[in-house]
């Protein structure tokens, strides 16, 4: 069995040149994605007197992501050579472009015939949509790997046989003939929710974000990071962790994320005396914490909106506190290690100079502030919000550099988007199978129950099962399709156990994120320590030690919905702000071994303690054995480590300890 994409290989495909015979072809493909979301999201045709059905839009943008997938990727999910496709790809290509165009255009049609019809038209129609199922299991192999094309075909050969199996697995039979065109076709399946939001919404913001670093916006976050952390201790890993939440806030995949500010922000950490490890661990973690960061936290957030049916400006709202804790446990960790191991500031030479960098790219400030203005205030549809930012972010681009404005450099944003899609597009419309699978044969209903049963009643049993099952889900798979399985098949259950249905898909995205630093499967981290030449395993559980608060967070915004914004007082969102602050502190203080100086292995061991003890989840809403007791028994460890390291003589040595390894000249 082959590998999943290695992670470099992935972004050098995303972000190189295109290359040989279908050059012209392929651009004219990836160019014509985003033109389709623009054309539907705006109603264009409407105007025309030609409305199109959401799944119209769908079956045209999955045509053209496999179709510019096929030419991108060969057959062993690596780039195409000088040579270009083979012949296989170009049939791939041009076979599913006729059988989605052709469904799209005759789709009235085919759904008040039941899909399928009869005589020779149900041969025709049953070929096309079986076909057009394995063309899209063989686009995920090639751009998500082996483990999603075999999540995905099983769960198919389950649609074939559900009633072969024990409860609670056993679900309601289907005529495999309609069960293929059903999964094609049927708004529950590939077509759904899933895919959808990605026509109306991801395309918008993807777009938005192509346009903003290709004309030079990107350069705004990265030297503004690292003009305002570069001089403080540890400023590099500081900058590094500003500049990808920003980053990674826009642009969604914690992959290209490590890859768009890595280049920069790795050898800095590792100059500055960041062990490679630590280096690749700390821009692994803060890429992967943009997709949880408002305004723009990735695709999985906009279909969550389109999951709870709530506009995604609560959502992101909802999101802020933790993903502020999130970043702000980084934070500590980062300080910490850098005074327990001496390692110094970036040199004036080495870092922007904060009036140079706001002279030169404040035009680019001007997109963000209206996007944040138009979805927060004035409360626009997240799409058309992001299509204006955009139309401000070619005119920041003028203004920067009037050569932007030039066709080629426009057609260059819409194909850089185009190939951000492909994966995108892919993952979700597979997404779209399981869960038309789920759907119709009952399986997430039954499986919801046997989770339930499972925890025995227990809210905590039920998160700790869940949120391994997002982890065990996402090795190697896109956090979107993790969150689309896990919303589908648990949040019901977390719902039916009294969670916040917000809290409750909040959780699993969370969990779904997650999977990106935790080994054995951790795509952000592979992708880091490639760049900062560390072994990856030794990267993937640095990463692990990095992000061990983040791992409680989610377990802390279940019990406490006011870090949510959904508690009854400020008072209440306040408490709960406060407990999670005081235990990332202590937590990271327990984990790096210093606070205020070298902590002794028993102070270690209570401020860790204190700090597990203020984070773990002591609401009503859980009923774990800490509950109620487990915040005054926390504050009381963490007064008396913070009693005695005040106590005790201020250090007068250099500090104690080193980076694990000795940094890469």
């Amino acid at each position: 069995m082959s590998q999943s994409p290695d992670p470099q290989d992935r972004d050098d495909d995303e972000a190189g040149p295109l290359s040989g015979p279908a050059k012209p072809v392929t651009i004219l493909l990836l160019a014509a994605m985003p033109l389709v979301g623009i054309v539907y999201a705006l109603h264009l045709p409407a105007y025309l007197g030609y409305p199109l059905w959401p799944q119209q839009a769908a079956l045209a943008l999955l045509g053209l992501g496999l179709a510019a997938g096929f030419l991108s990727r060969d057959i062993r999910g690596r780039r195409h050579g000088a040579r270009g496709p083979a012949l296989l790809d170009w049939l791939f290509a041009l076979v599913i472009l006729v059988i989605c165009f052709g469904a799209a255009i005759d789709y009235e049609e085919l759904v008040a015939i039941g899909y399928l019809g009869d005589g020779a038209q149900y041969w025709v129609n049953l070929i096309a949509s079986g076909v057009a199922v394995l063309l899209l299991v063989e686009g995920v192999r090639r751009f998500a790997g082996w483990p999603m094309m075999l999540l995905v075909l099983a769960f198919i050969l389950y649609g074939l046989f559900p009633d072969s199996l024990p409860p609670p697995l056993r679900g309601q039979r289907m005529n495999a003939d309609f069960l293929t065109a059903y999964i094609f076709l049927d708004p529950s399946g590939i077509l759904g929710t899933a895919l959808g939001v990605v026509v109306t919404t991801v395309i918008a913001y993807v777009l938005l974000g192509s346009a903003l670093f290709r004309f030079g916006g990107g350069q705004l976050f990265l030297d503004l990071s690292l003009a305002s952390m570069g001089r403080y201790r540890g400023g590099s890993a500081k900058a590094a962790v500003v500049a990808s939440s920003l980053f990674g806030t826009v642009s969604g995949s914690a992959v290209a994320n490590v890859m768009t500010t890595g280049i920069v922000t790795i050898p800095l950490m590792k100059a500055s005396g960041f062990a490679r490890t630590r280096a690749g661990a700390v821009e692994a973690v803060a890429s992967t914490g943009g997709q949880l960061l408002p305004p723009v936290m990735g695709a999985a957030a906009f279909i969550m909106a389109e999951f709870l049916n709530l506009p995604y400006a609560e959502v992101a709202l909802a999101a802020l506190l933790p993903a502020l804790l999130f970043y702000f446990a980084v934070f500590v960790q980062i300080h910490l290690y850098a005074a327990r191991a001496g390692l110094r500031p970036l040199t004036r030479d080495e870092r922007p100079k904060m009036g140079v960098t706001l002279r030169r790219f404040w035009m680019f400030l001007i997109p963000i502030a209206l996007l944040i203005y138009l979805l927060f205030v004035a409360r626009w549809q997240p799409e058309l919000a992001a299509f204006a930012a955009t139309i401000a972010t070619v005119a920041a681009g003028g203004v920067y550099d009037w050569r932007n404005l030039r066709p080629s450099v426009l057609l260059d944003v819409l194909v850089s988007t185009g190939r951000s899609l492909i994966e995108i597009v892919v993952v979700t419309a597979v997404a779209g199978v399981i869960i038309g699978v789920l759907a119709i044969t009952g399986l997430s209903f039954s499986l919801g129950m046997a989770i339930v049963d499972l925890s025995g009643g227990s809210t905590m049993l039920l998160l700790v099962l869940t949120g391994l099952a997002a982890i065990v889900f996402g090795m190697g798979m896109p956090t979107t399709a993790v969150y689309i399985v896990m919303a589908t098949l648990i949040a019901p259950a977390l719902v039916q156990g009294g969670i916040v249905p917000i809290a409750a898909h909040l959780y699993l995205l969370y969990f779904g994120v997650l999977s990106m630093i935790t080994p054995p499967v951790c795509l952000a981290s592979f992708a880091a320590a490639s760049l900062a030449r560390a072994p990856f395993m030794a990267t993937g559980w640095q990463s692990v030690k990095l992000g061990a608060v983040a791992l409680l967070v989610p377990f802390l915004f279940v019990a406490s919905p006011a870090l949510l914004l959904q508690g009854d007082s400020l008072l209440e969102t306040g408490l709960a702000l406060a407990t999670g602050i005081a235990g990332c502190i202590l937590l990271g203080a327990g984990i790096e071994g210093y606070l205020r100086g070298p902590l002794s292995a028993g102070l270690r061991v209570l401020s860790a303690l204190a700090g597990v003890a203020l984070l773990l989840p002591d609401g009503a809403s859980v009923d774990a054995p800490w509950a109620g007791w487990s915040d005054p028994f926390g504050a009381l460890l963490a007064v008396v480590v913070v009693a005695i390291v005040a106590l005790r003589p201020s250090p007068t040595a250099a500090p104690l300890g080193a980076p694990e390894e000795s940094p890469a000249e």
